[in-house]
């Protein structure tokens, strides 16, 4: 009947919201025509949420027969005016309307939706494929959606991404994470999600987190650190890599993983042209050289190259570093970008490493190289590291590598070979000779220098302009301390000094001169020396000499006296040179057998220092690192 016919629209729209429990706030409503059989049509409903369509019968009462997220959508194909194929991850819907204002409308709010859910990235890529007849109707909807206004919110709107692929993934939506991004990660101004902050959450949880970043422009670094990975967040993480075109650091320390995910990482860059990764932490995860090999791969066709790439502690033998070297070696982009690598912690031993040498020896960027830890020969490294290529170089981390000189390690009974081959010499006067290079920090700690090494060192160090940072600590240096330091006070470049754990077979009658020395360099005016470490050298007693010294002190603002038993008359020696050094900030000096009665009596010259000078001092900085044995 006509009344009939009039009401029967109201009666199916409060179908409509009884079937969705009117718990759901539609914004578009359409009859439509769903496309079954051949030609054959049948009337359904189309209901259109912010996040969420929904397919309806069209009779009374309502029944939903499909729905499906926004984010599921993957394509939308419109070949004639009024119809429309949505396509999702489950199956599609063949669609006839009754107009082509109404197809471009549904249309259109998809994208808007789209676009509020996630801002800054374009409809047409969210959903994958839009394919419009004419082509008019394209660049009409693309321009209502570049004229749409969208209040993001926290972090790029991360919360209501969250909340829609929750809503996605048929998982629950956490508050606490909702109030993390907003109110900490939105507070500090980061770019960097951390699993770190949500990993008593459960597996399923994290997935929701971290795929977020499939859509997010906000962040840009993904890290986690000491926290074993599932499966599935594994795999959610690759899912990252491949769309993302915002992921710019990706940090995964002692995650767990293994070759098959630096292979699957490989394949993930692959299908990824526009990544705008640059930075890739993986260290202590057990990649081997087959994960490394097929990361390698893809390394060399990265477009933008890499800044930052570490692979130490990854089980890598030689066969893994060639073919990383290679790699880096063959994309000329990254010749420009690498600054940071890192690949300590690897077994290298023997020096069968042409493809590292190669890369070594070309023009490159490098300002940090760490090799330490790798039982790595470094002849070769040392002369292709300084061929005069390295431009930008200020870190060198070569502690516990093995200098060796005709095919050999220096033996112990060696101590005054003068060793003209020693790679060491072949690294210093390199070092020298490179006017490129400035502000170098040197690591030789651990390296087994000895009685050799030091007389290596004593005939170069002195004329080298450019080392700012030299750690020679833990190389059995002992009384040719003496000798070394002299030279070493000639040196006007060097500010931060390392020498502890070279002190434990220096005789009694000798130990006053190589002291005497130290004392010298550190009170010579106009010294350059800001830091001394003499940590871990088990001075005790012998230690007095060098806190005497602190009252006239005019350059060392940091001193790490730790580790050398120097008991409570130590501490009271170190308290009177507190009360009148002026320079001193920090000094850190746990594991010295102090009491309370030595703290008690730091603690009073730091009070009279304060009230005679009338100056702030930190004294966390000199206070905190102490391992005080207490009897109360």
């Amino acid at each position: 009947t006509l009344e009939e016919m009039l009401i029967f629209p109201f009666l199916l729209l409060e179908s409509v919201r009884d079937a969705l429990e009117r718990k759901i706030k539609l914004t578009l409503k359409k009859m439509v025509k769903l496309e079954v059989k051949g030609d054959k049509v049948e009337n359904r409903v189309l209901a259109l949420a912010t996040h969420r369509v929904y397919l309806l019968t069209a009779r009374v009462p309502c029944k939903i027969e499909q729905t499906f997220n926004y984010l599921d959508i993957q394509g939308i194909t419109s070949n004639k005016p009024t119809q429309l194929l949505l396509e999702y991850d489950r199956g599609q819907l063949p669609l006839k309307l009754g107009s082509v204002e109404d197809a471009d409308e549904v249309v259109a709010h998809i994208g808007a939706c789209l676009h509020r859910i996630c801002p800054g990235l374009s409809p047409v890529k969210v959903m994958k494929k839009l394919i419009l007849k004419p082509p008019e109707r394209m660049a009409t909807l693309q321009s209502l959606w570049e004229d749409q206004v969208t209040d993001m919110g926290p972090c790029g709107g991360f919360s209501h991404q969250y909340w829609c692929l929750c809503d996605h993934l048929g998982l629950p939506f956490k508050e606490e994470v909702q109030w993390d991004v907003d109110t900490i990660y939105q507070t500090q101004d980061t770019r960097e999600l951390n699993i770190q902050d949500f990993v008593h959450l459960e597996n399923r949880d994290l997935v929701a987190i971290i795929g977020v970043l499939e859509y997010n422009q906000w962040f840009t670094k993904l890290s986690t650190k000491d926290y074993k990975l599932p499966t599935d967040v594994c795999e959610q993480i690759l899912r990252v890599v491949a769309c993302s075109t915002r992921l710019e650091e990706l940090v995964l320390e002692n995650a767990g993983l293994r070759s098959d995910f630096a292979q699957k990482l490989a394949n993930t860059l692959a299908q990824n042209p526009a990544t705008a990764l640059h930075t890739l932490n993986l260290t202590n995860n057990t990649l081997e050289d087959k994960g490394v090999s097929a990361l390698s791969t893809q390394l060399a066709k990265l477009p933008l190259g890499l800044k930052h790439l570490n692979l130490s502690k990854t089980s890598m033998s030689q066969k893994g570093i060639n073919s990383l070297a290679q790699a880096l070696s063959a994309n000329p982009a990254i010749l420009t970008t690498l600054t940071h690598l890192d690949l300590c912690g690897n077994s290298l031993r023997g020096e069968d490493l042409p493809n590292l040498y190669n890369f070594l020896g070309q023009p490159n960027s490098l300002v940090t190289l760490d090799l330490s830890n790798s039982d790595c020969s470094l002849d070769q490294v040392c002369t292709s590291l300084l061929r005069g290529s390295v431009k930008n170089l200020s870190v060198l981390n070569m502690s516990k590598c093995v200098f060796s000189y005709n095919g050999r390690k220096q033996k112990a009974d060696e101590p005054h070979l003068v060793l003209n081959d020693f790679p060491l010499r072949a690294l210093l006067l390199g070092l020298g000779c490179n006017p490129n290079l400035s502000e170098v920090s040197l690591d030789l700690s651990s390296c087994e220098l000895r009685s050799g090494g030091s007389q290596i060192l004593e005939g170069c160090i002195a004329e080298i302009p450019n080392i700012s940072s030299l750690d020679i600590s833990d190389n059995g240096l002992d009384s040719d301390l003496s000798t070394l330091l002299v030279w070493l006070a000639k040196n006007r470049s060097i500010r931060h000094l390392s020498l502890g754990k070279n002190f434990n077979n220096i005789k009694s009658k000798n130990m006053s001169q190589v002291l005497d020395n130290l004392v010298h360099m550190i009170q010579e005016e106009e010294s350059p020396l800001t830091s001394l470490s003499l940590a871990d050298s088990k001075l005790k007693a012998d230690l007095s000499i060098v806190l005497n010294a602190l009252g006239s002190n005019t350059s060392l603002t940091r001193l790490d006296i730790s580790g050398n038993a120097m008991g409570d008359m130590g501490a009271k020696m170190l308290a009177k040179a507190l009360q009148i050094n002026t320079k001193l900030r920090t000094v850190l000096w746990d594991k010295n057998n102090v009491s309370l009665q030595g703290l008690q009596d730091v603690a009073t010259a730091l009070e009279k220092y304060v009230a005679v000078q009338s100056v702030q001092l930190d004294l966390y900085t000199v206070c905190l690192h102490m391992d005080i044995m207490v009897r109360i």
